[in-house]
């Protein structure tokens, strides 16, 4: 999105904040494609960090550490912090963040200087979970797994069976529960099909959980749990009540996950290399290759595959398809034509079998449509399908 004019980057993002039911970032994005003044702004960072989602998360991130501004009684998410209900401001918003942003210019300007944003939505577990089944019941020996993260951000999909699950038929409202039921966080997934199309869901034994990222979060630390909050939007309580809650697990943890510091392509050798050769590796990641060139992501897959030929090594990633050209995509069943814009939950085998495409999903795990059988045939053909968004 970086090499698009900044005008047109801000108008894409509301879109999809509009798709999203982001409405604060709908509304300041539509009216900062057309400002002048808060492009320039913008303009003064580095160019790799000229993007809308930089700014937003910047100043909900001083917004949440305690900044002082009328756009404060905007944001949902600061007024459940600061323990009030979520407020119904008569003021002008477009003008509001404009004026934070201008009071707070340096501050702003030195934060996207560094920062990225790095959610890696916990949602995803959703998908996940099934997945690493299916993965683990192909182990004759029931060995257990490694996982290696790819953009693992604060490592928190690695503590995925630290969670509880619901699964809802969408048809009848039946549901499973699968996970920790008297776990902190819980998830909750619509299944797009029958419950029975998914296959078992326990808990797969983990031997080691590792992550790699170019700039990894720690979340216990105050700083890094406060950016990973601001990454998120400020009207959407639910999910950041849900990550609140998965930081308050990942401070009490007593095997965190180990995060290397580096490049997702070229440090993968070398952490694969700490992992035993006896134990069954899932390299894994979501959203992650999207942000990479389709030369790059190509890449990433010849490194994968280069590393299965001396060990037991699935593959299994999260990704829209219409951002991930330079990946092993299969094409989805669904007779939707738009189901091109769905996140494909793919896993290469490590038999070296063709990939396998084991579902469609949302980006952030809210539903599932798993491919163990024909289609849901409660989808008409034709039927809209919202575009992801990235993180």
């Amino acid at each position: 999105m970086s090499a698009l004019p900044l005008p047109e980057q801000f108008r894409i993002f509301a879109q999809g904040a509009a798709r999203d039911g982001a409405t604060t970032y709908d509304v300041i994005c539509r009216g900062m494609a057309d400002d002048p003044d808060m492009l320039a702004l913008i303009a003064e960072a580095p160019l790799r960090q000229r993007r809308p989602n930089l700014l937003l998360a910047a100043v909900h991130f001083l917004l949440l550490a305690g900044a002082r501004h009328p756009l404060a009684a905007y944001y949902d998410t600061v007024q459940s912090i600061a323990g009030g209900p979520p407020g119904a401001p008569g003021g002008d918003l477009v003008a509001e963040f404009k004026d934070f942003c201008l009071t707070h210019r340096a501050e702003l300007l030195a934060l996207i200087a560094v920062r990225s944003t790095q959610t890696n939505e916990i949602g995803r577990c959703t998908a996940l979970l099934p997945a690493l089944n299916v993965i683990a019941a192909g182990d004759p020996e029931g060995q257990p797994l490694s996982l290696l993260d790819l953009g693992t951000s604060a490592g928190l999909n690695l503590l995925f069976d630290s969670y509880g699950y619901t699964y809802r038929q969408r048809t009848d409202g039946a549901v499973l529960p699968a996970g920790r039921p008297d776990a902190k966080v819980h998830l909750e997934c619509t299944v797009r099909g029958l419950l029975g199309d998914l296959p078992p869901l326990s808990l797969p034994p983990i031997a080691r959980r590792m992550g790699i990222d170019a700039t990894p979060i720690d979340p216990t630390s105050d700083d890094g749990a406060h950016w990973l909050l601001a990454c998120l939007w400020p009207d959407n309580l639910d999910r950041f009540t849900r990550l609140h809650e998965a930081l308050a697990v990942a401070r009490t943890t007593s095997t965190p996950p180990e995060v290397y510091r580096g490049d997702i392509v070229d440090e993968l050798p070398a952490v694969v290399e700490r992992i035993a050769p006896s134990s069954p590796l899932v390299v894994f990641h979501s959203w992650v290759a999207a942000y990479l060139s389709p030369e790059r992501q190509r890449e990433l897959v010849d490194t994968v595959r280069e590393l299965a030929r001396g060990r037991t090594l699935h593959y299994l990633y999260a990704e829209s398809p219409v951002e991930t050209p330079g990946l092993p995509t299969p094409p989805s069943p669904s007779p939707r034509p738009t189901s091109h814009l769905a996140t494909a939950l793919v896993h290469l085998p490590a038999d070296g079998s063709p990939p396998v495409r084991l579902a469609d999903m949302h980006h952030h795990g809210n539903w599932l449509q798993w491919w163990a059988t024909a289609p849901d045939p409660t989808v008409r053909p034709g039927e809209p399908e919202p575009a992801p968004r990235p993180r």
